[in-house]
């Protein structure tokens, strides 16, 4: 490439990352001091038994019987934020069981209320029957619940934010998550937003039942997410999942006996129906571009992080870092070219598609690449981590400006660069 266009690469690459920092602090000012990555915050206040709706809950006894839907609200203690983003959490249970007091659920809202989060525990209708009643048309009906309540629960936080803000949420920041069937509630009310894409067993008991909106409250206030958090959990149809889709983090273990890993038949509760499991959720997401990141614990079982605080911690940490990136870092996956710990040197720069990351630490070990465009989409780059070396083969790129992420085992970054492609 002649030196007069390396130049001006050059020269775009400064101003495109100073235009890139310009916008990461005007949508990331809040995240300074580490708020949302670091528990900046050593108390959490919890708010019990709060009433965001009411749906239908027939029973034997009462055909016409309703439930209440309560939610128990988490926030740092003495947070004085005008606008946070909040955490919806669904306990898991098959549909069948459960509580929004379960341990894991507090837990995950303890420790994301540290560092700067307002959290909901939500409480959901079960439907029990489904012990006796495995129909696939009785389990498409316990989802629809789930999620029915969920969206209620999100319209809830728009309401107020329009009218008492007692709760101060930034309603462009709402994510939605949970654990097992709480998470598959999640992974629906995200994807399942077609009317051609509503099973046919239960299109007239979805339409009767209030639609995507459903009927558990707080109709006419907005319930647009901003992403998802899904442990493990999955989706019906991996097909739902569209460009422009909500971005989703994901963990889920290998050897995961009630919800498959991939696609396989779900037999929970002798529930015989084909079900894509985490794993395919984020081999759809990433055939579309919808931004994700996956997690999978190799040769654990269902939910392994319940009672296990060494997984638990994986699970906190890996949430914590896809959100931060989300929150703060919104504008640019790149934000800042300094804090260099790996004391790293990338050559040549420009090239023409192999290049080397050169580090001279012995205690930092590297583990994970990513490279990103100058339009934010993370590209599939060929890379070979050798001893205090990092060989990448971009040679199939666009010539343009690409930027570097390295990552440790902990998931914690390490070094980023900006990288010309000629």
């Amino acid at each position: 490439m002649p030196q007069n266009q390396i130049a001006d690469m050059k020269i775009h690459t400064i101003i495109a990352i100073q235009i890139l920092l310009g916008f990461s602090f005007l949508s990331a000012q809040d995240c300074d001091e580490q708020r949302f990555y670091e528990p900046v915050f050593n108390g959490v206040d919890v708010d019990f038994g709060i009433k965001y709706g009411e749906a239908p809950q027939p029973n034997i006894l009462n055909p016409n019987a309703s439930q209440e839907l309560n939610l128990n609200f988490y926030e740092p203690e003495g947070d004085t934020m005008e606008e946070r983003p909040l955490i919806i959490w669904a306990f898991g249970g098959s549909f069948v069981a459960g509580s929004n007091l379960s341990p894991d659920i507090v837990q995950l809202c303890n420790y994301f209320s540290r560092l700067g989060y307002v959290n909901a525990s939500i409480e959901y209708r079960l439907t029990t029957d489904l012990i006796w009643d495995n129909s696939t048309e009785n389990a498409y009906t316990a989802v629809m619940k789930g999620m029915s309540d969920m969206k209620a629960a999100v319209r809830f936080f728009y309401k107020d934010a329009l009218t008492d803000n007692e709760f101060r949420v930034d309603t462009s920041r709402i994510y939605v998550g949970g654990v097992s069937a709480g998470a598959i509630a999640a992974v629906h009310l995200a994807y399942l937003d077609e009317i051609d894409e509503v099973p046919a067993e239960i299109y007239q008991d979805f339409i009767d039942n209030g639609g995507f909106e459903g009927n558990s409250g707080n109709l006419a206030y907005g319930s647009d997410i901003a992403g998802v958090i899904n442990l493990s959990g999955g989706l019906k149809d991996t097909e739902w999942m569209k460009p422009g889709d909500e971005p989703i983090v994901s963990m889920h273990g290998t050897e995961d006996g009630t919800v498959p890993y991939g696609t396989e038949i779900l037999t929970t509760l002798g529930v015989n129906l084909l079900f894509s499991g985490s794993a395919s959720v984020h081999e759809r997401a990433d055939e579309v571009g919808i931004e994700n990141a996956f997690y999978t614990w190799h040769g654990a079982g269902h939910t392994p992080f319940v009672l296990n605080n060494e997984y638990m911690d994986t699970t906190q940490r890996f949430v914590r870092d896809f959100l931060y990136d989300q929150m703060c870092n919104s504008s640019t996956p790149i934000f800042e070219l300094s804090g260099n710990e790996m004391n790293a040197v990338l050559s040549p720069n420009p090239s023409s598609g192999l290049a080397s990351i050169d580090y001279e630490s012995e205690m930092i070990k590297p583990s994970r690449l990513e490279i990103i465009d100058i339009n934010g989409r993370r590209m599939d780059l060929k890379y070979e981590l050798l001893d205090k070396k990092i060989n990448i083969n971009g040679s199939d790129f666009p010539s343009g400006i690409y930027f570097l992420k390295i990552f440790d085992n902990d998931h914690n970054l390490l070094w980023t660069a900006s990288w010309i492609k000629n």
